[in-house]
């Protein structure tokens, strides 16, 4: 029995060797400059967050070449965003065409809860919010600000008729 137990627990500990050895080649072959490696995902997660007009990030090769040098313009301009929605609350933006749920939230937690902030947007921030929050194109593509001036004015659209009269299952009222 002590013998059969000895030979598992031997199994295990080459097992766990072998697979820390495996992962450490393939992490080397990846990159060639551990230093390097991790500046990488440090200035790749400042390009969504930073509002600096020009951006320079590390992109490391697969090759044992030196790191190239891209730079990323036009980022676009970070709009005013709220930390809380304004007294009488948020507006239900599932309103606007193309706005669900998930989009709602994502836009409510990048600090957007009203629709004169959409409607008042800018080029520059349309960019930053395309390049910030992952859906490039879409907010001009689906013609948000339009829809937003409508409905901040009080206004309905043809989209916003039919949210209110349930026709939409993917949008309902927002709390």
């Amino acid at each position: 029995m002590f013998e059969v137990a000895s030979q598992i627990i031997i199994c295990l500990i080459l097992a766990a060797l072998l697979g820390w050895i495996i992962g450490y080649l393939m992490g080397k072959a990846t990159c060639s400059d551990k230093n390097n490696c991790s500046k990488v995902a440090d200035k790749v997660h400042e390009l969504h967050i930073d509002n600096e007009e020009e951006k320079t990030i590390v992109v490391p090769l697969m090759s044992n070449d030196s790191n190239v040098i891209v730079k990323a313009i036009a980022l676009g301009e970070k709009p005013m965003l709220l930390t809380k929605a304004r007294e009488g609350g948020k507006d239900n933006l599932q309103l606007i065409k193309g706005v669900g749920k998930v989009l709602e939230g994502v836009l409510n937690e990048t600090g957007i809860f009203h629709f004169d902030q959409i409607a008042n947007l800018s080029d520059e921030e349309i960019t930053w919010l395309d390049n910030s929050m992952s859906f490039p194109g879409r907010i001009r593509r689906e013609n948000w600000v339009e829809q937003s001036q409508e409905l901040a004015k009080g206004q309905t659209t043809e989209f916003s008729q039919r949210v209110e009269q349930g026709k939409v299952s993917s949008s309902k009222q927002s709390k």
